[in-house]
């Protein structure tokens, strides 16, 4: 009988590339993998919840949820951002919803009021209770921390610093001037595919691009495409093409600039650098077999009627990008549910950064659950 343990154990994060098998269908398309993948590998990471510029006020605040736990980031009257768990200490409501200004935080079921510190202010009909310790009953606060233009969060009792993960890649990214870029629109997509699939896909070191995205290829210079691998994130890399090619609505030198960075993020999220421009790319599991990738898009010029126009046509063209991957992972879902497929290899030459995603998946499902404060 298989169980979650021997199929973890048929992924063997310790042996190399060139003899390693991919992990089986099974952390794929079984349900149980989704709880132990929400303890194991979503509790303990940081994910980018938010944009800081949504945060520029005191008493700014936005919400949501995060691995099943409801969460809501504020800017409190010191100018501090802080976040806690969105649970009002009374019945476990929701304190706030979506996002907005507020003095406090008041939750619309009874009317309990927290500072913007997160200090319980008032619960309404109380008196008389006995031993009532109202900083007890404060919210419980999260770990944040601000990385580029997004605010991250972390579920974890004692997360690693995030900024320490990613300081070689900070650097890369400031010496490209990617701090002058300025956010301009976002979009959803819903994919009937395993978040991995998505991740695998864009980890392939570019092996699908001639077969699957012409417009992209006509753009690059594949000869040049590299992976490197760092701790927790990895980085592929290619030159712009040097001619330009029928296949692409946009002169490459435009859009690509010199060089095209495909930044990974471990577990999920990416940053899609060009000349110009930004995108990210975060996964959000949705369920064994659906996720959902929030786009984000980031120029550098926005105004006048020629930036406007390459705004337009650079989301255009990722959206393109976008579709043709959408057909792959739909696609890679379904035969990882067909009795034909168990187990694959890898491409020693170009698939090195996803065999690096599945090493740190597999220490991560390995290791016993990460509680909440």
């Amino acid at each position: 009988m298989r169980t979650i343990e021997t199929e973890l154990r048929r992924f063997d994060p310790n042996v190399a590339i060139d003899r390693a098998w991919t992990p089986p269908s099974s952390w794929y398309i079984d349900g149980e993998f989704a709880n132990w993948e929400r303890d194991r590998v979503f509790r303990p990471a940081w994910q980018p919840v938010a944009r800081v510029e949504q945060l520029k006020a005191r008493g700014d605040f936005v919400s949501g949820q995060l691995a099943g736990e409801p969460w809501v980031l504020v800017r409190d009257t010191h100018g501090e951002l802080r976040a806690f768990h969105n649970t009002c200490r009374h019945k476990g409501r929701e304190v706030v919803q979506g996002c907005g200004h507020a003095e406090r935080l008041v939750c619309g079921y009874h009317a309990w009021t927290y500072d913007l510190d997160g200090t319980l202010r008032r619960a309404p009909r109380m008196a008389g209770i006995q031993d009532f310790d109202r900083h007890a009953m404060s919210l419980k606060p999260l770990a944040v921390e601000v990385w580029g233009p997004w605010v991250f969060l972390n579920l974890s009792e004692h997360p690693t610093r995030l900024a320490n993960d990613l300081s070689p890649l900070l650097a890369r990214l400031e010496a490209g001037g990617w701090g002058k870029l300025r956010f301009v629109a976002e979009r959803n997509w819903d994919i009937a595919c395993n978040w991995k699939v998505y991740v695998d896909n864009y980890l392939d070191g570019g092996y699908h691009i001639q077969h699957m995205h012409p417009s992209l290829d006509a753009q690059l210079d594949m000869g040049s495409y590299r992976t490197e691998v760092f701790e927790r994130f990895s980085v592929q890399s290619s030159r712009s093409a040097s001619i330009r090619d029928d296949r692409a609505s946009l002169d490459p030198s435009q859009r690509i600039g010199s060089e095209a960075l495909y930044v990974w993020l471990y577990p999920n999220f990416m940053l899609n650098r060009y000349g110009p421009c930004l995108d990210s790319n975060w996964v959000i599991p949705v369920a064994p077999d659906r996720c959902r990738v929030h786009y984000e898009f980031f120029f550098l010029e926005t105004e006048g009627p020629s930036a406007r126009r390459f705004v337009e046509e650079s989301i255009e063209q990722s959206a393109v990008t976008q579709r043709e991957d959408i057909a792959i992972c739909e696609s890679v879902q379904l035969g990882l549910q067909s009795q034909g497929y168990d187990r694959g290899r890898y491409a020693p030459s170009v698939e090195i950064g996803e065999h690096h995603f599945h090493r740190l998946l597999a220490q991560d499902l390995q290791r016993n659950p990460v509680s909440s404060p």
